[in-house]
């Protein structure tokens, strides 16, 4: 049997989206992959109701089954950036912070990073989606517990990102069709290549986008969809950060050495590079007892606490290996972070070495409290840029 060659495409409004799901599902021998721009005009035509639920649960699944290639997620992710309301692009953001996997029991640490780089004029667009995986402990859980603030649109996300310099918005409220590719998942019970894709779309064309992964492959899977969206031009030049999260999530796990891989798109030439973040607990135990029953509080509590270990408060909701814990995956996240910052500044020319790290991140994490204004954020901001 014969597969179906490319097709010629035509508008989401005019084209056949039978053609696709034949084109994927046309038996054994003569089905096929989807290209970049068949994927794309997929997740359109859904988004514009011009592809049934039926349909698009029957083309993710076949491509579920077959294995979802580099071009697929890649052209989903153009495809939902080209279904995204043009406020959101429009926002100046300097990182972009997928956080869509969630902890089974930690509280997300990472957010006490996105709030000290905020303070320190580095603006941070936080997203995700709660309900994708419900029975873990997401971002947006907590969020209140340190005064970030969940927005809608991109009108009230402007207006918050220069008061505070952070927000968190659902996916979504940035592209609806997010929400009813979630139904799909739900009523079937199985997850597609939209939860990988969710990741990459980066609403606010920040110069630093990070991706974590926990599955092997997965890492491979993000390099060359962060080379493919640079070559096609639907990222704008930047720098996309792909590491394995802990248990997922977008935050180091200071227990090992985290590799990072660096798709550089801020020239013509696509460049690759890695970047080791060290160890910083080695043969550490004992921390993992009472983490599911910690409320958000403790969030709150570690951000003021200056000295968490002599605190009563403090050892009253965490233990010591509790609070080492957690204060471990701040320092290895803000490492990384301001690397990372480094890396994709004009000023930069060397690595920053683990010691240079080391003491940059608990110089920052000491200066959490220091208000300061927004001439004085913007000039913390160049400088830690370029520290």
């Amino acid at each position: 049997m014969p597969k179906i060659g490319e097709l010629t495409l035509t508008s989401v409004a005019e084209f056949d989206f039978k053609l696709l799901i034949k084109a994927l599902g046309k038996g054994e021998k003569g089905s096929r992959s989807l290209t970049f721009a068949e994927a794309s005009l997929l997740i359109q035509g859904f988004a514009q109701a011009k592809v049934t639920p039926v349909q698009m649960a029957s083309a993710m699944m076949l491509m579920r089954v077959r294995g979802e290639t580099v071009a697929e997620v890649a052209g989903v992710v153009a495809g939902l950036r080209h279904t995204i309301d043009m406020g959101w692009s429009q926002l100046n953001v300097e990182i972009d912070w997928p956080v869509y996997a969630g902890k089974r029991e930690q509280l997300p640490w990472l957010l006490l990073v996105a709030k000290l780089l905020a303070n320190h004029g580095v603006r941070v667009l936080l997203h995700g989606d709660s309900q994708a995986l419900p029975h873990r402990r997401h971002v947006e859980s907590c969020i209140d517990a340190l005064d970030i603030m969940r927005c809608e649109d991109p009108l009230t996300a402007k207006s918050e990102l220069d008061r505070s310099g952070i927000v968190y918005v659902r996916a979504g409220d940035i592209a609806p069709v997010l929400d009813e590719c979630r139904q799909l998942h739900q009523e079937l019970g199985l997850r597609s290549l939209i939860q990988t894709a969710v990741r990459c779309i980066n609403p606010a064309n920040a110069p630093l986008s990070l991706r974590s992964y926990f599955h092997p492959g997965i890492d491979k899977i993000h390099q060359g969809v962060s080379q493919t969206l640079f070559e096609q031009h639907s990222y704008q030049p930047g720098v996309v950060a792909i590491f394995k999260g802990l248990q997922g999530e977008t935050e180091l796990n200071p227990r090992v050495e985290t590799s990072i891989r660096i798709v550089n798109g801020l020239q013509s030439d696509i460049a690759m590079s890695k970047v080791g973040i060290a160890t910083l607990l080695t043969a550490f135990s004992g921390a993992k007892v009472g983490q599911a029953e910690l409320s958000e509080q403790a969030l709150a509590l570690l951000w003021r606490e200056m000295t968490p270990f002599d605190s009563d408060a403090m050892k009253a909701l965490m233990s010591c290996s509790m609070i080492e814990q957690a204060l471990s995956s701040v320092q290895a996240t803000l490492m990384a972070i301001l690397y990372l910052l480094h890396y994709k500044s004009e000023d930069y020319s060397s690595d920053l070495t683990t010691e240079q790290l080391k003491k940059l991140s608990l110089q920052y994490w000491s200066t959490r409290l220091i208000v300061t204004d927004k001439t004085d954020s913007m000039v913390n901001k160049e400088w830690l840029c370029a520290v």
